[in-house]
C-alpha cells in the first residue's frame, strides 16, 4: 500500500497547477484542500471554505486516511469546533427527545492560515489537551454539488473522481485497495479482486489481457466503480457526526456487498454488484446491477455493437430495440412454460418476467450466454433482483452485427 505521503507526491503537481489557475476572488462553493500532520494523531486530510460566509461562519471537514470518514468542521477563521460521534443519539436520550441543532464541540482547531499553509493547535475539549498540528495547501477547487450519473448507450456513468474535479475524495481514495486472493484465469485474460480495508467488499481488476491499453482503460473504470461505492460506505459511517437515523456510523451493508465477475473473455467482462444497502431511510436499497465492459476497445460495452439491443425512443432515451423485444419475447413464453408445468428454479420469481423490458439488463455469463436480469425495480419487487434467464451465445446468432461475432467468443 502507499503511505499517504506517497500518495500526495504523485498527486501534488496537478493539485497545485488547479490552484494556480483558480480565480483570485472565491465563492461559496470554492474550496481548499490542506494535507498534513496533527502531533499525536498521525495524518490528515483537510478541506475548508475559501473564506468564511458573510456573517463569518467557516464550514470543512477533516479525515485521517487510514479511517476515511469525514469529521465536520464549524466555526470562525480563528476556532474550528469538530463534534463528537454520535451526540445526536445520545442528546436525545438524555434529553428526552430535545435535541439542539448546534453540536457540542470534542474539540478545536485553533490556527492561522495563509497561502501556504494552516497550522496550530488542536485542544481536546474534555481534556483541555493540546496538539500541534502542520498542513499544507495542496489543492484549491470549486466542491459543486455532485453532477448525476447520466446514460451513455445504455450505460450510466458518473464524472470521474481524479485530483482536478475532486482532489479532497482522491486523496481519500487513492492507494489503499490491496489485492486479496487468487488470480482468476480465463484463457489470455485474468482478474484478481482488490480490497480496501476500511470498507471491506472486493472489486475486481484485469491482470492479464492481451492488450496493455485495455487493461489500463479497463481498471481505471473498474477503479471508479470501487472508489464511488467506497465514498458510499464512509459517508455512512460519517452520518455518525450529522444524524441519528438507524445505520448511522455504519458501513450500511456495503461490506456485505456480494460482487462478481459472471464472465470474462478476451472480449467482454460483466460484473454484477448485489446487495441490500442500508445508510437509513425507509427502505434498504435492494439492488442487482450488471455491468459490462468491452475488452476490445477498452470502455463500457455499447451493445448495439453486438446486436441491434436498443433505439432512441421519443424522449431521447434509450428503449429496448424489435430485435430485443423478439428475444426478450421468446423467453418470456419459455419461463412462462416452465412456470406453468412448476420447473422453474426459484418458485419466489415467477412471474417476474412481465418486469420486462422496462426493468431489463444485459450481461454476459459463463458458459456463454446473454444474461438476461432484472435491476432498478422499486422494494416491493425487490425478489425480482437478479438473472431470471441466459440465451447460449449460439442463439443469437440470427440477430449479430458484422463484426459483433468478435465479442462473442468464449476464449
Amino acid at each position: 500500500m502507499f503511505t499517504f505521503f506517497a500518495r500526495l507526491a504523485r498527486f501534488i503537481p496537478a493539485a497545485l497547477t488547479l490552484a494556480a489557475l483558480a480565480s483570485p476572488v472565491a465563492h461559496a462553493a470554492q474550496r481548499i484542500v490542506y494535507a498534513g500532520t496533527l502531533d499525536g494523531a498521525g495524518e490528515v486530510v483537510m478541506e475548508l471554505d475559501a473564506q468564511a460566509a458573510d456573517n463569518g461562519v467557516l464550514t470543512g471537514r477533516y479525515f485521517h486516511p487510514k479511517a476515511g470518514v469525514d469529521i465536520p468542521l464549524h466555526g470562525t477563521e480563528q476556532a474550528l469546533a469538530e463534534p463528537p460521534p454520535n451526540w445526536k443519539s445520545s442528546r436525545g436520550q438524555a434529553t428526552a427527545g430535545a435535541r439542539s441543532e448546534a453540536p457540542p464541540a470534542a474539540a478545536t482547531w485553533q490556527g492561522t492560515r495563509d497561502a501556504q499553509g494552516f497550522r496550530g493547535n488542536w485542544t481536546d475539549a474534555r481534556s483541555g489537551k493540546q496538539s500541534g498540528f502542520t498542513l499544507r495547501r495542496v489543492a484549491e477547487y470549486d466542491a459543486k454539488p455532485s453532477v448525476p450519473g447520466v446514460i451513455r448507450n445504455g450505460v450510466l456513468t458518473y464524472p470521474d473522481i481524479n485530483a482536478a474535479t475532486a482532489p479532497y475524495d482522491t486523496l481519500k481514495m487513492a492507494g489503499h485497495a490491496e489485492p486479496v486472493g487468487e488470480e482468476i484465469r480465463h484463457g489470455a485474460v485474468a482478474y484478481r479482486m482488490w480490497r480496501d480495508p476500511r470498507t471491506q467488499f472486493p472489486y475486481p481488476r484485469l491482470s492479464r489481457h492481451p492488450d496493455e491499453q485495455v487493461v489500463q482503460r479497463v481498471n481505471h473504470l473498474l477503479q471508479q466503480r470501487h472508489w464511488r461505492k467506497s465514498l458510499g460506505a464512509l459517508q455512512c459511517m460519517a452520518q455518525a457526526y450529522t444524524s441519528d437515523i438507524p445505520n448511522s456510523g455504519t458501513l450500511g451493508n456495503y461490506d456485505e456487498e456480494a460482487i462478481a465477475v459472471p464472465w470474462v473473455s478476451r472480449a467482454l467482462m460483466t460484473v454484477t454488484e448485489r446487495g441490500s444497502l442500508d445508510c437509513g431511510g425507509a427502505h434498504p436499497f435492494n439492488h442487482f446491477e450488471p455491468y459490462t465492459y468491452d475488452l476490445l476497445r477498452g470502455e463500457p460495452l455499447d451493445w448495439n455493437r453486438v446486436f441491434d439491443a436498443y433505439v432512441s425512443g421519443q424522449d431521447g432515451r434509450l428503449q429496448a430495440s424489435p430485435t430485443l423485444l423478439a428475444i426478450v419475447s421468446a423467453t418470456q413464453r419459455t419461463l412462462a412454460a416452465a412456470e406453468a408445468e412448476g420447473h422453474t428454479e426459484d418458485s419466489s420469481k415467477d412471474g417476474c418476467y412481465t418486469l420486462w423490458p422496462d426493468y431489463l439488463a444485459l450481461g454476459a455469463e459463463a458458459p456463454g450466454a446473454l444474461s438476461l436480469s432484472v435491476s432498478g425495480v422499486g422494494h416491493a419487487s425487490g425478489v425480482c433482483l437478479g438473472t431470471l434467464a441466459r440465451v447460449p451465445f449460439a442463439d443469437l446468432a440470427p440477430h449479430v452485427k458484422p463484426g459483433g461475432q468478435a465479442y462473442l467468443t468464449t476464449d
